[in-house]
């Protein structure tokens, strides 16, 4: 007997086939009929769920921002050495990009709707916002602790990001850097500009 799924459940079966179709399309030449076919449910199904492929796709872009501010703020939250912190959360995205190459492909994607559709764009901003000021509570915690040079955190929390950023889209291109020397360097390169050094 088939288990029945808890409307959670379906949810999770309609975004990820719908993800799988976006990825494999586009959003824009994706049709609620290919998201139905690929989910296994009826479009009436996906319809009671979802409005439009527009709210599917929200649902899509929050999802993947949740799960980047879960962790982050898991790692705040064990507090202790925001070196260390900040060592974690590079890691952590870089390896993350790494074990799943559909992920820095959709968020392309979502950058192109941004472009294209003005609601799309208010949303991914205020998601930006949201990570940047995560990023600049942990700076300005190092900075209080004296870990941190006293500099602007907000505008070093726009550089991380946009690194990260930065990785992120080698690896939607299918450019492979070698991650034993990349996260070394660049924390070196990092900690170098942010540090306080003892011996000063």
């Amino acid at each position: 007997m088939t288990r029945h799924l808890s409307p959670d459940e379906r949810i999770d079966q309609i975004l990820t086939a719908a993800r799988t179709c976006f990825l494999a399309k586009g959003y824009f030449a994706t049709k609620m009929d290919e998201i139905a076919r690929e989910s296994g449910l009826s479009k009436g199904g996906i319809y009671f769920h979802f409005a439009s492929k527009r709210e599917i796709f929200r649902s899509l872009v929050q999802q993947e921002y949740d799960a980047a501010m879960a962790f982050i703020d898991g790692v705040q939250a064990l507090g202790g050495d925001v070196i260390g912190m900040l060592v974690q959360l590079g890691e952590h995205f870089v390896e993350q990009f790494a074990a799943d190459r559909e992920q820095p492909r959709f968020m392309v994607i979502i950058g192109e709707m941004a472009l294209r559709d003005e609601a799309i764009q208010e949303m991914l901003l205020e998601l930006q916002q949201s990570y940047i000021d995560r990023i600049a509570t942990i700076l300005e915690l190092g900075m209080a602790q004296g870990q941190l040079r006293v500099v602007d955190a907000r505008s070093i929390a726009v550089m991380l990001k946009a690194l990260i950023d930065g990785i992120q889209a080698t690896f939607a291109v299918g450019f492979e850097p070698d991650l034993e020397t990349l996260l070394p360097a660049t924390m070196d390169i990092l900690m170098r500009g942010l540090v306080v050094d003892p011996k000063a």
